[in-house]
């Protein structure tokens, strides 16, 4: 085999900075995983539950950090997530023994979620200018990787 015969593979792009949008040198990629209860995988649950931030200096990677070290992780969060998953792949419905097979989590659990997202919803109602743009700041490095689902 020859060196020109050799597939040589790209090394894929890690994307824009998660906190300020700047191209990422292919030399200095540098990535973290931090806890993040909004993260839903759109197919693999091990994942739930975790952000991929990537950056452009170990400064901006230790913002994003501090900013997620700061922003509190919410259970029923991360369940209501698991359950629009669920229904998402069953558009037809799920009984509650099948919703629980899908999401992995119990009857508790699924209660406290529908809960959490009644009172969510009831507080984004009621409060003024909780519709207004910019009511509910997105933070850094939320407009995702392709791997995450909001």
């Amino acid at each position: 085999m020859h060196d020109s015969d050799e597939a040589v593979a790209p090394e894929p792009d890690p994307g824009p900075c998660d906190l300020c949008g700047g191209p990422i040198p292919p030399n200095l990629q540098i990535f973290s995983l931090v806890p993040d209860s909004s993260v839903i995988h759109p197919e693999d649950p091990d994942q739930d539950g975790q952000r991929l931030l990537a950056a452009c200096s170990p400064e901006h990677l230790s913002d994003l950090q501090q900013h997620y070290r700061q922003r509190p992780y919410v259970n029923e969060e991360l369940w209501s997530g698991k359950i629009t998953r669920a229904l998402r792949a069953h558009p037809e419905g799920l009984d509650d023994e099948h919703l629980v097979q899908a999401t992995g989590l119990n009857v508790i659990q699924i209660e406290h979620a529908l809960s959490w997202e009644s009172e969510r919803l009831l507080r984004s109602e009621t409060l003024p200018g909780a519709d207004e743009p910019g009511a509910d700041e997105t933070p850094p490095g939320a407009d995702e990787r392709p791997a995450d689902e909001w």
